[in-house]
């Protein structure tokens, strides 16, 4: 039977461009940058599918996803689903959601394969097998119909950071360094431990300075990091690798000041915990960054909650924290999540008092409204909601100008992912019981 070639359409949109950028880099250096066309809009992707086919390409069309796009993808993935069912699309999905529900991905969003937890290496071998007529049943990492089920072999083995580059500077296409991966916390709301493992993988120094170099080289100023906790960089998550953190930040700030660059680090996006918002790292820390606050979860000021959510901390060490930071010339930003699963009156109360405290030290609070995510511990609690009592003290708390978010916002994507759930859009724990190891 004849093979068609085939070609690699990516949505390459902004909510995604950070996870795409690091994808476009793994095709590449899997060999297939000249099979692969990025689309910046939907109604590009869509012409781009209609185009390619035309031209008898197998198109393998590719979305990256986090379950809090799914509302706003909703119309898009529709449509690709009529197109491919006319076309012989290939729909792959990746990212958080198809990580956390693969099975709710394919047979209720309707795509033909899930990218589960990394994509660097699962990514390329699927292609691989769509275009020489490999069996991609045989693929760890990627999920796969079968019947009323789902194949799954289990996931892929961890990539080495330092393989991959974090974005594809030589398309001119830039963004912040990946320097860890994983989480040891496991925290119950968060999806990160739960994609990534929980044991932390570190970006070299090397590494890391080499993409520096080429980010700086091509004229551009303001360089930042992805980490779930920077402060961790080189140790095991819990302690705190004090020589390796202070060797990457003096070589990178070196770095910088010769390119008339700055960098930005324990800020968006590579927050840090405050338990490591101590002497020893912000000693580090000063006169090597630019940025002038430094973001830390509390989440909660309620011990009792900390405690459910696994968060690991209590409440004095936030305070400490805000006080370590202030001593050194730096302003809090602080993140808290209201309506978390088992939340009572007190709970709220407490972490009102603890954020009006912060803001009364000259921090600011980023609010956020809990939301269920598929592979996740609370992926099956309700969605969170805020009292109107509370929100009329975050209300005050904005108005001096101490708290800043979209928590409002995420309480109506709450109820919606929620409702997506209902509707069985979304099958989460559910669908992990369809998952089968053999088809």
């Amino acid at each position: 039977m004849h093979r068609r070639e085939v070609r690699v359409l990516l949505h390459y949109s902004g909510d995604s461009k950070y996870s795409v950028n690091a994808l476009i880099a793994s095709l590449d250096k899997h060999g297939w940058g000249g099979k692969l066309v990025l689309a910046r809009s939907p109604e590009e992707l869509l012409d781009h599918a209609v185009s390619l086919a035309s031209k008898g390409f197998r198109v393998i069309v590719g979305l990256s996803l986090m379950t809090v796009q799914i509302p706003r993808r909703l119309s898009l993935i529709s449509r690709l689903r009529e197109l491919g069912g006319r076309l012989g699309l290939f729909l792959v999905a990746g990212g958080s959601h198809p990580s956390g529900d693969p099975a709710g991905t394919i047979l209720s969003l309707g795509f033909d394969a899930a990218l589960v937890g990394e994509a660097e290496e699962a990514f390329p071998s699927l292609l691989e097998a769509l275009e020489e007529g490999l069996d991609p049943y045989a693929l760890r990492g990627v999920a796969l119909r079968c019947g009323d089920h789902v194949f799954f072999r289990g996931r892929a083995r961890p990539i080495s950071l330092d393989e991959y580059s974090s974005f594809p500077y030589w398309r001119g296409l830039m963004g912040p360094i990946e320097i860890t991966r994983g989480c040891v916390w496991g925290c119950r709301y968060c999806q990160v431990t739960y994609m990534h493992g929980a044991l932390m993988r570190h970006r070299s120094i090397g590494s890391v300075l080499r993409l520096a170099e080429e980010f700086y080289r091509r004229g551009l100023r303001d360089l930042r990091f992805i980490s779930p906790d920077s402060f961790s960089y080189g140790g095991d998550g819990r302690s705190i690798a004090l020589d390796k953190l202070s060797e990457l930040l003096e070589k990178l700030h070196a770095l910088a000041s010769r390119h008339g660059g700055r960098i930005f680090f324990g800020t968006f996006p590579s927050e840090v915990r405050p338990e490591k918002v101590v002497d020893d790292t912000m000693r580090v820390l000063k006169g090597r960054v630019a940025n002038k606050a430094i973001i830390f979860g509390a989440q909660s000021g309620s011990p009792r909650i900390l405690r459910e959510i696994r968060r690991g901390h209590g409440v004095e060490e936030v305070l400490e924290a805000a006080e370590t930071a202030l001593k050194y010339g730096f302003r809090s930003d602080v993140d808290f999540i209201f309506g978390l699963p088992g939340e009572s009156r007190e709970d709220v109360e407490a972490s009102l008092r603890l954020a009006e405290r912060l803001v009364s030290m000259g921090a600011r609070i980023h609010a956020h409204t809990f939301i269920p995510l598929p592979g996740s511990p609370y992926s099956e609690a309700p969605p969170g909601r805020i009292p109107l009592w509370a929100k009329k003290r975050l209300y005050k708390l904005i108005g001096r100008g101490g708290l800043y978010g979209q928590w409002e916002a995420q309480e109506r994507l709450a109820r919606q992912i929620h409702e997506l759930r209902a509707k069985g859009l979304i099958l989460g724990a559910k669908g992990w019981r369809m998952l089968r190891s053999t088809c």
